[in-house]
């Protein structure tokens, strides 16, 4: 019989949140296809990616720029991570309420008939 040896790993529970860098290099997006939901009372920002329908919640606001030969903006989010969230169609109303209520916004997101009309992104 040969004698074995038991490997112990501790997990913690701390759950580390990492930068937009380390998480994905690729967080960037065509004015199309990107809305900037805005910041709400305790200095998180809502960025929706409009193909997924995943709204990122970060501790900066967008970067908009206009690369060599593009014919619109892009937008660019940096700082980290504090929340990712995927939406159904439906939900980008509820969600824009829920941070109403919970958190509230410094200037709330434009809504119209239930879709989100792009809110202007100073450079």
């Amino acid at each position: 019989m040969k004698p074995t040896t038991t490997t112990h790993e501790t997990i913690s529970a701390a759950r580390h949140t990492p930068t937009l860098e380390q998480q994905n290099h690729d967080l960037e997006w065509p004015g199309s296809k990107y809305t900037y939901l805005g910041e709400d009372t305790e200095g998180g920002h809502h960025h929706l990616e409009e193909r997924s329908l995943t709204v990122y919640v970060t501790d900066t606001p967008p970067e908009r720029f206009l690369p060599k030969g593009a014919p619109i903006y892009w937008f660019r989010i940096g700082g980290t991570i504090e929340h990712v969230e995927t939406l159904s169609p439906r939900t980008v109303r509820e969600w824009v309420a829920y941070v109403e209520e919970t958190r509230g916004w410094t200037q709330p997101p434009l809504l119209i008939d239930g879709t989100i009309t792009q809110v202007e992104v100073k450079p």
